[in-house]
């Protein structure tokens, strides 16, 4: 779910767009509705939205003026405005849309899905990039301590933990157990889909529809019964049939 912010002098426009968001585009979430440039600079650095709907045309400031302000910026613009003479202005801030008031809704989803698109394709290379520099070790000191932690959200708590020490992680229906190599097992309030693409580039493997496991924690590989790992910490993992030949590949006995 993309995180998304109004910009509306205009208290009547400000609730129509929030309404037409909240109907149509339920993939958005609205962190917070603003009333004007000033709001909404505070409101960008308080949120760190995906995506902003900005009115140009404000007193004080109009969106123009405001997003000269950011040194970069990292999120999306869709324009809404009455006006339509401000549209080569936003075709050279690079706007992923410009909508002129009211909104339609055909256009409105067309904008979104655009933006949404955009997110997750810069998403998908962004873990890409990462992976390269992985592969090829140019990663600064900071990037990689970065990308060597995750965050696990327990019931009650907030765990950082470092990739390297994961075992191998078990689903428990909507829940997922993270088992580690130096320290007792967390359940964790996710359901195990959660990790799978963020773990891959980290040479985790889903091996069955109920485990991923950390390759380079693997002890043993067992031809019994189908196939089964035995991990370092002791720790047996089914594998699935149509599984096998890619786990031995990626363990180096295939």
């Amino acid at each position: 779910m993309l995180k998304a912010l109004i910009i509306d002098d205009e208290p009547e426009s400000l609730q129509a767009v929030s309404n037409q968001i909240k109907t149509f585009c339920p993939q958005l979430q609205i962190v917070a509705s603003c009333d004007g440039a000033a709001s909404g600079i505070e409101a960008i650095n308080l949120h760190q939205p995906d995506l902003i709907f900005l009115d140009i045309e404000m007193p004080g400031m109009t969106g123009l003026e405001m997003l000269r302000t950011f040194s970069e910026i990292k999120f999306g613009i869709i324009f809404i405005t009455a006006y339509n003479k401000y549209a080569m202005d936003a075709i050279k801030l690079s706007a992923l849309d410009y909508l002129l008031k009211p909104l339609d809704t055909v256009e409105l989803m067309n904008a979104v899905k655009k933006a949404e698109e955009k997110f997750f394709r810069e998403k998908t290379m962004k873990r890409f990039q990462v992976m390269l520099d992985l592969m090829e070790g140019r990663e600064s000191t900071e990037k990689k301590k970065q990308s060597h932690t995750i965050a696990l959200p327990t019931l009650d708590a907030i765990i950082y933990v470092q990739l390297d020490d994961i075992v191998n992680i078990e689903a428990q229906q909507n829940y997922c157990k993270f088992h580690f190599s130096n320290r007792p097992s967390i359940l964790i309030s996710k359901n195990i889909g959660t990790y799978e693409d963020s773990l891959v580039p980290f040479n985790f493997m889903r091996v069955h529809r109920s485990h991923i496991v950390n390759l380079s924690k693997v002890h043993e590989f067992r031809r019994t019964d189908g196939g089964a790992l035995v991990m370092k910490n002791g720790n047996a993992v089914d594998i699935s049939r149509n599984k096998k030949e890619e786990v031995l590949k990626r363990l180096g006995g295939g």
